[in-house]
Parts: structure tokens; sequence; C-alpha cells
């Protein structure tokens, strides 16, 4: 792998492992315990490497569906991701995709959901993996480091803006990335 193909392996990750940060905006207060602090960040990470390793099992169930295409196969992935993204941007900057917490059990599926866009990703596995076998400890590992920096943050306009942004730009990123992949397969 080329320098190149590894920064731009690295953009990838954190663009697919963005949508943490909405999800898990304002889930710890500042009197919550430091177990609560590390907590949260390491389920949204298990969440992102789980939802990679099971995407890229059932990719391989069904890769030769797909083989002579496999290429477009992941553009036209990529493409897809790119568009939740945005459409996920949008709703974050209306306000709509705030979360609240009742019970523990809801981090859980608030970070399985946070993770859907590694899923469909992973299903490209068998013909897209950027750093092979380390794709599911690189993407878990981005889903803790954003949930870890977001995870504090409170509901405030600015923030709102600022994290929309965020997803907005990943997924813009996660288009280039595309068009990178498609016409000169660099990744």
């Amino acid at each position: 792998m080329t320098t190149t193909a590894i920064i731009i392996s690295i953009l990838f990750i954190l663009c697919l492992t963005a949508s943490v940060a909405p999800r898990s905006m304002g889930l710890i207060k500042s009197d919550d315990k430091p177990a609560q602090r590390i907590w949260i960040p390491v389920t949204f990470g298990l969440s992102q490497g789980i939802m990679a390793v099971l995407g890229y099992n059932i990719g391989r169930l069904i890769s030769h569906l797909y083989t002579y295409i496999a290429d477009y196969m992941v553009f036209a992935m990529m493409l897809v991701v790119a568009v939740k993204m945005f459409v996920d941007s949008m709703r974050v900057l209306k306000g709509k995709m705030m979360y609240t917490v009742v019970k523990e059990g809801d981090i859980i599926l608030l970070s399985i959901l946070a993770a859907f866009n590694t899923l469909l990703m992973s299903l490209m596995g068998p013909s897209f993996m950027p750093f092979g076998g380390w794709f599911a400890l690189a993407v878990a590992f981005a889903g803790s480091l954003w949930s870890f920096f977001i995870v504090r943050q409170d509901f405030e306009p600015k923030m709102l803006k600022m994290v929309s942004f965020l997803e907005f730009s990943a997924s813009v990123f996660m288009v280039v990335i595309a068009l990178l992949y498609l016409f000169t397969n660099l990744i």
C-alpha cells in the first residue's frame, strides 16, 4: 500500500464512522461516573467492529453474486452510505437526531444504529477492505474516538451545526473517495 492509499484509507474509515458523532452527543453529563465516560465510547467502538466483522462474513456468503461487477458494487455502496450520511446531517441540523437515553440498554441500541454504515460497507469486504483484516479494529478505534470526543457535548445550536457539518463533510469526502476508487482503484 502506498502512502497515498494509506491516507485515503484512514480518511475513508473516519468518514465511515462519523455517524457515531450525532448519535453519541450529549450522552454523558458532568456528574456521571468515570466508568460511564469510558463505557459509552467503548460500546460505540465495539459495535463498529462487530458490525464490520458481521458484514464481512455476510459479504463472503454473497460475494459470488457480484464477482464481475465488484468495483461498481463498492462504488454504489459508498454512494448509498454517502447519501445516508447527507440525509442524517440535514436531520441533525434540524434537531431531529437527538437521543435521550433512559437505560443503559438504549446505548447499545444506539451504537448499533450508528454502526449501520459500517455494516453496509463491510458487505463489500471480500472486494474492498482497507487494511485487510485490521479493518474491524480500525473502525472500532475510529468509532470510539468519535464518541469519546463528542459524548460530553451538550445539545446547543452551535454544537448541532458543528456535528451536522462534520457528517455533511464526511458524506462529501465519501463521494470523493468513491470516485477515486472507481477511476483509480487507489484503495
